[in-house]
């Protein structure tokens, strides 16, 4: 049966991102909900997928391309809120930095590109948690190539 293997994306993200020596004090989550107060943390989601007729080949029937949205969400705590900004920011460009540095995530995907993101501030009772996304567009393949018909 053709198959992308979703969850071996995000794995592969976060394998990137933990082999990155300037992430090596931060969290990196799968899918988790925010229930934590401190420190800097990225979490990895699985947003959508599509496949554009534009990007089907001839062999359509046999494969299919998807495009994966992925967000990857950099948290950063402070209790100052400047303190906490300029942390996320820097926590941002690391993780960016990692992802650019290896667009295929150890040959899971076809390639990867970056799209943007949204910020987030919100108070809390003893500071600042402020975020960052960074919105991950991957290329994969699903092909019944192999499989046994009927």
């Amino acid at each position: 049966m053709a198959r992308v293997s979703y969850f071996a994306i995000e794995q592969a993200i976060k394998a990137v991102l933990d082999a990155e020596d300037s992430l090596q004090n931060v969290e990196v989550l799968l899918e988790s909900p925010l229930t934590f107060n401190e420190g800097l943390h990225v979490i990895i989601y699985l947003d959508s997928r599509e496949a554009p007729a534009s990007l089907q080949s001839l062999s359509a029937g046999q494969r299919t391309r998807y495009l994966v949205s992925i967000s990857i969400w950099c948290f950063a705590f402070g209790l100052e809120l400047l303190d906490a900004l300029a942390a996320r920011d820097e926590l941002v460009s690391n993780v960016e930095i990692a992802l650019m540095r290896d667009r295929t995530f150890g040959d899971v995907v076809t390639t990867s590109w970056m799209t943007g993101g949204e910020f987030q501030t919100i108070p809390q009772n003893a500071g600042f948690m402020v975020g960052a996304e960074t919105r991950v567009i991957v290329d994969v393949q699903a092909d019944i190539q192999g499989v046994p018909s009927g």
